[in-house]
Protein backbone atom coordinates (compact mmCIF):
# COMPACT_ATOMS: atom_id res chain seq x y z
CA UNK A 1 0.00 0.00 0.00
CA UNK A 2 1.15 3.58 -0.63
CA UNK A 3 2.24 6.00 2.09
CA UNK A 4 -0.37 7.76 4.21
CA UNK A 5 -0.65 11.27 5.64
CA UNK A 6 -2.88 12.53 8.42
CA UNK A 7 -5.12 15.59 8.09
CA UNK A 8 -7.53 16.35 10.91
CA UNK A 9 -8.84 13.05 12.30
CA UNK A 10 -8.29 10.93 9.18
CA UNK A 11 -5.47 9.24 7.30
CA UNK A 12 -5.25 9.57 3.50
CA UNK A 13 -3.38 7.37 1.01
CA UNK A 14 -1.06 9.38 -1.24
CA UNK A 15 -1.92 8.21 -4.78
CA UNK A 16 -1.88 9.33 -8.40
CA UNK A 17 -4.93 9.65 -10.62
CA UNK A 18 -3.62 6.70 -12.68
CA UNK A 19 -3.63 4.48 -9.57
CA UNK A 20 -7.22 5.55 -8.80
CA UNK A 21 -8.32 4.67 -12.33
CA UNK A 22 -6.71 1.21 -12.08
CA UNK A 23 -8.98 0.37 -9.13
CA UNK A 24 -8.44 -0.79 -5.57
CA UNK A 25 -9.05 2.52 -3.80
CA UNK A 26 -12.84 2.80 -4.09
CA UNK A 27 -14.30 3.92 -0.75
CA UNK A 28 -10.89 4.83 0.69
CA UNK A 29 -9.56 8.20 1.82
CA UNK A 30 -7.03 9.45 -0.72
CA UNK A 31 -4.99 12.55 -1.48
CA UNK A 32 -4.06 13.59 -5.03
CA UNK A 33 -2.33 16.65 -6.38
CA UNK A 34 -2.35 18.41 -9.71
CA UNK A 35 -3.72 21.45 -11.46
CA UNK A 36 -7.34 22.45 -11.94
CA UNK A 37 -8.30 21.49 -15.53
CA UNK A 38 -11.05 24.04 -16.21
CA UNK A 39 -13.01 26.78 -14.44
CA UNK A 40 -14.57 25.39 -11.22
CA UNK A 41 -18.37 25.46 -11.05
CA UNK A 42 -19.64 27.00 -7.78
CA UNK A 43 -23.36 26.36 -7.14
CA UNK A 44 -25.51 27.93 -4.45
CA UNK A 45 -27.89 25.36 -2.93
CA UNK A 46 -30.83 27.21 -1.28
CA UNK A 47 -32.36 24.32 0.65
CA UNK A 48 -33.09 24.02 4.38
CA UNK A 49 -29.44 24.71 5.23
CA UNK A 50 -28.11 27.01 2.49
CA UNK A 51 -24.65 26.21 1.23
CA UNK A 52 -22.35 25.93 -1.76
CA UNK A 53 -21.05 23.03 -3.85
CA UNK A 54 -17.92 23.40 -5.97
CA UNK A 55 -17.14 20.97 -8.80
CA UNK A 56 -13.91 20.86 -10.81
CA UNK A 57 -11.51 18.38 -12.40
CA UNK A 58 -7.90 17.48 -11.61
CA UNK A 59 -6.20 15.39 -14.33
CA UNK A 60 -9.64 14.51 -15.72
CA UNK A 61 -10.98 13.27 -12.35
CA UNK A 62 -14.07 15.06 -11.00
CA UNK A 63 -13.82 16.57 -7.52
CA UNK A 64 -16.82 17.76 -5.47
CA UNK A 65 -16.42 20.00 -2.42
CA UNK A 66 -19.07 21.33 -0.01
CA UNK A 67 -18.10 24.96 0.06
CA UNK A 68 -16.77 27.73 -2.13
CA UNK A 69 -12.97 27.62 -2.16
CA UNK A 70 -11.14 30.36 -4.02
CA UNK A 71 -9.82 28.34 -7.00
CA UNK A 72 -9.13 29.06 -10.63
CA UNK A 73 -8.21 27.24 -13.81
CA UNK A 74 -4.57 26.09 -13.83
CA UNK A 75 -4.10 26.46 -10.07
CA UNK A 76 -2.10 23.76 -8.25
CA UNK A 77 -4.18 21.89 -5.63
CA UNK A 78 -3.85 18.99 -3.25
CA UNK A 79 -7.23 17.30 -2.75
CA UNK A 80 -8.05 15.20 0.34
CA UNK A 81 -11.22 13.12 0.24
CA UNK A 82 -13.03 9.82 -0.27
CA UNK A 83 -12.73 8.19 -3.70
CA UNK A 84 -16.14 7.00 -4.93
CA UNK A 85 -15.06 5.33 -8.16
CA UNK A 86 -15.85 8.17 -10.55
CA UNK A 87 -15.11 11.20 -8.36
CA UNK A 88 -13.60 12.36 -5.09
CA UNK A 89 -15.81 13.85 -2.39
CA UNK A 90 -13.29 16.30 -1.00
CA UNK A 91 -13.04 17.07 2.69
CA UNK A 92 -10.10 19.48 2.24
CA UNK A 93 -8.40 21.34 -0.60
CA UNK A 94 -4.91 22.74 -0.18
CA UNK A 95 -3.61 25.46 -2.52
CA UNK A 96 -0.36 27.38 -2.48
CA UNK A 97 -2.00 30.12 -0.38
CA UNK A 98 -4.70 28.42 1.74
CA UNK A 99 -6.30 25.23 3.04
CA UNK A 100 -10.09 24.92 2.66
CA UNK A 101 -11.91 22.32 4.81
CA UNK A 102 -15.46 21.13 5.39
CA UNK A 103 -17.00 20.21 8.72
CA UNK A 104 -16.63 16.59 9.79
Amino acid sequence: MPKRVKLGHHYYYIVTVDKLNSGGFRGKNVVIEGTVDDKPLVEFLPMELPGYRTTFKVSGLRVEFSGSPCLGKGEWVKVYGRFLGDCIMASAIETEKAVFTTEE
